[in-house]
């Protein structure tokens, strides 16, 4: 292992344990998170719960998986988690060419529909999990400073943070709406 698997670490725990709060964090979350899979994943009836438990339990897995100090775990967190966000990346792109509006519940909170930016992100860390599982198998094994080895988790925690609240960032330099006021 070495230390950029680590920092993929840190960031993918940063942004699966925000997905998962934000979906079930509060009173009403899960079946807002639910209610949005309708339209996004075109499932209907007892299936759309189904998926949406299936949906949070496997973030959760990949959450511990990847705070586990085992190989073979961290291994299995990263290959899941890089399944996770190319199905992300798919069911949200096929979304988007459908003109679907449905409010995005990825972290549980947006007000915003999925678009192309939701896409690039998801795709984005898809790759970055992925060439963290790589990075897991091929690096070096043992040999690392713990501190450092902390330190790069935690900077990817940081850049992780700072993913889940990107659109939020991004709307801090949008101009304002005109007031109707007025």
């Amino acid at each position: 292992m070495n230390y950029f698997a680590y920092s993929v670490r840190g960031l993918l725990t940063a942004v699966f344990l925000s997905a998962v709060v934000g979906k079930v964090g509060r009173a009403g979350a899960f079946s807002a998170f639910a209610d949005s899979l309708r339209p996004l994943a075109a499932v209907s009836g007892p299936a759309v719960r189904a998926v949406a438990l299936a949906v949070v339990a496997v973030e959760s897995a990949v959450c511990l998986a990847l705070i586990l100090p085992y190989t073979p775990a961290t291994l299995a967190g990263l290959l899941a988690a890089t399944v996770l966000l190319a199905v992300f990346t798919v069911v949200i792109a096929r979304s988007v060419g459908r003109g679907t509006t449905v409010r995005c519940r990825c972290f549980g909170r947006s007000a915003a529909p999925p678009g192309r930016a939701h896409v690039v992100r998801n795709g984005l860390l898809a790759s970055v999990a992925g060439a963290g599982a790589v990075a897991e198998v091929t690096g070096p094994a043992g040999g690392l400073d713990p501190g450092l080895a902390a330190v790069a988790w935690c900077a990817g925690a940081v850049a992780g943070g700072l993913v889940t609240v990107a659109e939020d960032l991004v709307s801090l330099f949008r101009p304002a709406a005109p007031s109707t006021t007025e």
